[in-house]
């Protein structure tokens, strides 16, 4: 039986983690059964995100409106034009609500294909 200790230590991640975590999975499942645990190229990295994207914001419409840095500061405006990946710029749908959704999958995918270690 959970303790309220337990129940307390449940929500440590955000609202939206909840939410997208199960695209995440199931997109990681799919890519799994079919690749053989091969890692995925980049381009199709990106197609899975904005599917998953676009699938996050289907089910959950309030995730759509909710970006919290639609406008950049000058500062990062310039940082990002330097050291910015400019195919990505011009693929990604998203904004920083799609690059969450890519950094969780690449989470998910670098976890899964870790080399596992043996110890005698």
């Amino acid at each position: 039986m959970p303790t309220a200790l337990n129940l307390s230590n449940h929500r440590i991640y955000p609202e939206v983690y909840y939410k997208v975590q199960p695209y995440i999975l199931m997109a990681c499942d799919e890519i799994d059964i079919y690749d053989d645990f091969e890692m995925p190229s980049s381009d199709m990295v990106i197609q899975m995100s904005d599917q998953i994207y676009s699938e996050v914001c289907r089910m959950h419409p309030e995730c759509m409106g909710s970006e919290p840095f639609r406008e950049m500061s000058q500062e990062a405006a310039a940082a990002y034009k330097i050291y910015g990946n400019v195919e990505y710029q011009q693929v990604g749908q998203g904004g920083v609500f799609n690059d969450l959704i890519t950094i969780m999958l690449l989470n998910e995918l670098f976890g899964r294909r870790r080399r596992r270690r043996r110890y005698y």
